[in-house]
C-alpha cells in the first residue's frame, strides 16, 4: 500500500532557465514568463535590521517620558490639597501637601543637578589636559 504525498519533490519541479522564459514540451516551444512581483523589503534580512537611535530620537522619548512624569505629579498635587504644618530647624509654616512635596521634589533635582553639573566639569577639565599631554 503506498501513500503519495502531495507536496513535490524537488525532482518534480520544473526547471525555468535563467532568461526569464519557461521552456514548455508541446505546441509552443518557448513562451514568456509571466510578471514577476519585485521582492519585498519583508523578504530582504537587511531591512528587518532595527533603525539606528539618533540623539533626536532620544531627546523625543525624554520629552514624552517628561511629560507623562509631570501629568502624574499635577495629577499627585491636585489629590493631596490637605494643610500640613512644615518645620525647619526654627521656622514653621503650614502649605499645602502637594505643593511641599513639589517644592522637595525640586530641590532634590538641583541636588542631582549641580552633582552632574560638578562631573561634567571635572570630565571635561580631565580631557582638557589629556588633549594637552597628546600634542607634545
Amino acid at each position: 500500500m503506498a501513500t503519495s504525498d502531495p507536496t513535490p519533490q524537488p525532482h518534480d519541479l520544473p526547471v525555468e532557465p535563467e532568461n526569464g522564459l519557461q521552456a514548455n514540451s508541446g505546441e509552443h516551444a518557448v513562451q514568456p514568463r509571466g510578471h514577476q512581483e519585485p521582492k519585498t523589503s519583508r523578504e530582504s534580512p537587511k531591512s528587518q535590521e532595527k533603525l539606528p537611535v539618533t540623539k533626536l530620537g532620544r531627546i523625543w522619548t525624554a520629552t514624552i517620558f517628561g511629560i507623562i512624569v509631570l501629568i502624574l505629579l499635577i495629577v499627585f498635587i491636585a489629590q493631596n490639597q490637605d494643610v500640613v504644618t512644615l518645620r525647619y530647624f526654627a521656622y514653621e509654616g503650614q502649605a499645602n501637601l502637594g505643593l511641599a512635596l513639589l517644592i522637595a521634589a525640586i530641590g532634590g533635582a538641583l541636588v542631582v543637578a549641580i552633582a552632574g553639573v560638578a562631573r561634567v566639569i571635572q570630565l571635561r577639565s580631565t580631557a582638557k589636559k589629556k588633549r594637552k599631554t597628546n600634542k607634545r
